[in-house]
C-alpha cells in the first residue's frame, strides 16, 4: 500500500493541471477569433489566469484529499502500523508533494483561509508560514497571531513503534520566530513571544507578555518594543490594505507559475515541437537540455530584475507590515526562494558561480568565498569578507518581524570568518 501510494500520490498531485489547461485552451480560442496576432505576443495574459486556477485547484484537491483520507484527527497515541498513521502519512506526503506548487502562498492572506479549509482554527488576522503537515485539526492559532518560516508547529512525537499527537494552543497576539519549536501539547498565552530557533518552557512556567529565546529556553526580561503611531498597519488594517494586499498577492504568487508555463509553451512550440515533427531525436535532445538551462537563467534573472524593479536598494529601517514597502519585499522574498532558488541558486551552492548571482541582487561578496546557503534576504544589507565560509543551513538574518513591525538592519561577515 506504501509502494502504491508512493507512485500515486505525486501523479494525483498534477490533477489540477487539466483545469487549468482547459481555461488556457478557452481563452486562447476566443482571443483568435477576436485578433490575428500571433497568441505568443499575448502569452502572459493567458498564463496567469491558467497559473492562478492551476493553484486555486491545487489547494481545493488537497483540501479533498485530506477530508476523504483523514476526516478527524484526535489527541492520542497510535501505531505506526495502524490504518490512521498509513492515512496521516499519506495526507502529509500529498501536502509535500503539492507544496512545489503552494508554497508561494505561505506568509499571505491566503494561507490562513487554506488552512482553515484544511479544518485548523485560525483567529482573526493571524499570520502563518509554516507547514501543518496532517495536524490541522489539532492546530488552534489565536487571533493576530505571527507563525513564521520553518517552524515546527505541534509536530508529532514518534518513539518505539508509537506515534504520540497532542493539540497546541495559542492566545492572541503570539509571535514564534523562525525555525522554533513548538511541541505537542503547547499552550501558549497572549503576547508572548519565542524567538528564533528556540522552544517554548512547560506551559505552567509561561504568562502572558513573555519572551523565551533559546533551547532549553531563556527569560527575557525585558526587549525592544516599537510603535509607529498606528494599529491600522499592523494589527487592525482597513478594508482597503486587506483589498490591496490580497489583489497584489493574487498576482505575486501566481507569478512564478506564469512565467514557468510561459517559458515551457514557447520551448515546446518554438524548439520541441519541431524537432519531433522532423524526427530529429538528436536535435531534440540537445534542444531540450539547452532550452531547461536557459529557461532557469532566465527565471534567475527575472526574479533579479524584478527585486530592483519593486525594492531597488535595502537599507535599515522599520517598517509596518501593512505596509506598501513589506508586500512588495515579501513578493521579492517569495520569488527569490520558490522562483531563482529552486530552478538554479540552490544546485550553485559551494561553487564559485553562487557569490556571482549573489552579487547580481546586491550582496557584498569578497573573494573566495564559499556559499554553501542561500538563506539571504534583505541583500543589500549583507556584506561577507573574503575568503569567509558560509555553511548549510546558516541564515545571515538581516530581519526581525516581532509586534508585526519588519526591522532591517545590517549583517556584517569579516574576512576568513566560518558561520
Amino acid at each position: 500500500l506504501y509502494a502504491f501510494l508512493l507512485a500515486a500520490i505525486p501523479a494525483i498531485g498534477l490533477l489540477p493541471i487539466f483545469p487549468a489547461f482547459y481555461l488556457f485552451d478557452q481563452i486562447s480560442d476566443n482571443l483568435s477569433e477576436l485578433t490575428d496576432v500571433d497568441y505568443h505576443v499575448y502569452l502572459p495574459l493567458l498564463t496567469w489566469p491558467t497559473a492562478m486556477l492551476m493553484t486555486a485547484g491545487t489547494v481545493l484537491l488537497i483540501a479533498a484529499i485530506r477530508w476523504l483520507a483523514l476526516p478527524r484527527v484526535s489527541s492520542g497515541t497510535h501505531s505506526i502500523y495502524s490504518g490512521f498513521y498509513m492515512r496521516k502519512w499519506a495526507v502529509a506526503l500529498a501536502a509535500e508533494v503539492t507544496l512545489e506548487t503552494l508554497s508561494s502562498l505561505f506568509a499571505t492572506v491566503y494561507m490562513r483561509a487554506w488552512y482553515r479549509l484544511m479544518g485548523a482554527r485560525m483567529g482573526r488576522g493571524a499570520e502563518i508560514s509554516t507547514n501543518l503537515g496532517s495536524r490541522h485539526d489539532l492546530v488552534a492559532v489565536g487571533a493576530n497571531n505571527f507563525i513564521a518560516d520553518e517552524v515546527v508547529f505541534g509536530e508529532e512525537e514518534i518513539r518505539r513503534g508509537w506515534m504520540t499527537m497532542h493539540e497546541v494552543h495559542t492566545g492572541p497576539r503570539v509571535f514564534v520566530g523562525n525555525d522554533a519549536v513548538v511541541p505537542p501539547g503547547a499552550v501558549i498565552p497572549e503576547d508572548v513571544l519565542i524567538g528564533i530557533k528556540s522552544k517554548p518552557p512547560a506551559n505552567e512556567l509561561m504568562t502572558p507578555g513573555d519572551t523565551w529565546f533559546g533551547s532549553p529556553p531563556i527569560k527575557l526580561p525585558s526587549r525592544q518594543r516599537v510603535d509607529l503611531g498606528s494599529n491600522t498597519q499592523t494589527y487592525e488594517p482597513g478594508i482597503g490594505p486587506k483589498l490591496r494586499r490580497g489583489i497584489f498577492e493574487a498576482f505575486s504568487t501566481s507569478f512564478s507559475p506564469m512565467l514557468f508555463i510561459t517559458l515551457a509553451i514557447s520551448a515546446i512550440d518554438f524548439y520541441f515541437y519541431p524537432a519531433i515533427l522532423a524526427q530529429d531525436w538528436t536535435g531534440l535532445a540537445v534542444s531540450f537540455v539547452a532550452v531547461s538551462v536557459a529557461i532557469a537563467f532566465i527565471q534567475s534573472f527575472t526574479v533579479i530584475a524584478v527585486k530592483w524593479l519593486l525594492m531597488g536598494v535595502y537599507r535599515p529601517g522599520m517598517q509596518p507590515m501593512w505596509s506598501w514597502w513589506a508586500m512588495r519585499t515579501e513578493a521579492v522574498a517569495v520569488l527569490y526562494w520558490g522562483l531563482a532558488g529552486k530552478v538554479l541558486l540552490e544546485h550553485l551552492v559551494g561553487t564559485p558561480f553562487l557569490p556571482w548571482m549573489l552579487r547580481l541582487l546586491g550582496v557584498k561578496v569578497g573573494q573566495g568565498v564559499c556559499m554553501l546557503t542561500t538563506d539571504i534576504t534583505e541583500f543589500d544589507c549583507v556584506t561577507i569578507g573574503d575568503y569567509a565560509t558560509i555553511n548549510r543551513t546558516s541564515a545571515l538574518q538581516t530581519h526581525l518581524y516581532e509586534d508585526r513591525i519588519m526591522k532591517v538592519g545590517r549583517v556584517v561577515v569579516g574576512r576568513g570568518v566560518t558561520v
